[in-house]
């Protein structure tokens, strides 16, 4: 079969590949791939700047695909605390995938906290993803798409399940005013799902474009810091008393002491941005601020609650699709995601 394989840093193409469907293990379902969202671990696996990334290997987890083969498991599906399973999958069906493969041994498996698993696989990073024709996954990681569901809608349930899992960890309601820094992928995807509880939201950036984007799915205020003073417009915008809820959605070491400063006294925050970096904090702010620091990773169990989202039509993130292309295209659409950052949000890739 046909892959867009990964083998080195800056060295991408398609490639023939063997196909899964000659191998495919014990409680594993073979699925054809429809079309793939690349992800920004996907651009960083391609740069060399993703950490767990395998080379050579195949990337791509935000896809939607079809059931061709299924080898049942003798002894049933891996049943874990607060993880969603779809019963009875059958070939024909089009599913999404969640593409994390925890252990199921450790103490988070054991304790309904399955997506901190301390041995985590995830498919598209240590294992081969789903920029191929074909991808292989245990029958726990794919959830059924409702069929008036179309599959680009469906391309973005995973990307919109992280924004799920940010605002369950953040308690997000309709008592709340939100600040989310960061109007990339996840951060619009966050955005998209606190307007969905009710909240009142704010976005910050320093790229006008995302900005745009953040008041089209709407944002009650959007702030350039670049040109505005940010405290004085939450200040505005919150009367006084400073955002309930802080989402870092950037990943840097000064928006993660952003995040810090500017919630409210009694506030939440949550980090979801990776950062590589030590990050320095005055150590009386948490107790200044009696604050809820939380750190928010993958999706722990938001997949099925994201498509039931999307199919109530109270949300459309379809906006979020910036570009489109083929299997031939990937390598030039990782460029582009690279050199062009403030024109992308999502490429999709038909395959």
């Amino acid at each position: 079969m046909q892959a867009f394989v990964i083998e080195e840093a800056n060295k991408a193409g398609i490639q023939d590949v063997p196909s899964p469907l000659d191998s495919l293990q014990p409680g594993w379902a073979a699925v054809k791939a429809r079309v793939c969202g690349i992800c920004g671990s996907d651009l960083h696996a391609y740069k060399g700047s993703q950490p767990f990334f395998i080379y050579p290997g195949i990337p791509g987890h935000e896809v939607v695909g079809e059931i061709v083969a299924i080898n049942p498991s003798p002894t049933g599906p891996v049943r874990l605390k607060n993880r969603p399973i779809e019963e009875n999958l059958a070939v024909g069906e089009r599913v999404v995938l969640e593409p994390s493969v925890p252990c199921g041994s450790c103490l988070p498996c054991r304790t309904g906290r399955y997506n901190c698993c301390a041995n985590m696989r995830v498919l598209g990073v240590h294992l081969p993803g789903a920029m191929a024709e074909y991808y292989t996954a245990p029958l726990e990681c794919l959830h059924r798409l409702p069929e008036s569901m179309s599959d680009e809608l469906g391309a973005l349930v995973e990307p919109l399940s992280i924004g799920m899992q940010i605002n369950n960890r953040a308690r997000t309601s309709a008592d709340d005013t939100v600040l989310i820094i960061g109007a990339g992928t996840i951060g619009l995807c966050s955005l998209l799902v606190a307007l969905s509880r009710g909240a009142r939201v704010a976005v910050s950036d320093l790229v006008d474009r995302r900005l745009q984007v953040a008041a089209d799915f709407g944002a009650h205020l959007t702030i350039n810091p670049a040109r505005t003073d940010i405290q004085a417009a939450l200040d505005d915008f919150t009367g006084g008393d400073g955002p309930v809820v802080v989402i870092e959605a950037v990943g840097s070491t000064r928006t993660y002491q952003d995040a810090l400063e500017l919630v409210a006294p009694s506030g939440r925050v949550v980090l979801a941005g990776l950062v590589a970096d030590q990050v320095e904090f005055p150590g009386s702010i948490f107790v200044k601020k009696e604050l809820d620091v939380l750190g928010s990773r993958l999706h722990g169990g938001t997949i099925p609650q994201t498509i039931q989202l999307l199919a109530s039509g109270s949300v459309d993130p379809r906006p979020l699709i910036t570009h489109r292309t083929d299997l031939s295209g990937a390598r030039q659409s990782f460029e582009l995601m690279h050199d062009h950052p403030d024109e992308v949000l999502k490429v999709l890739v038909y395959i």
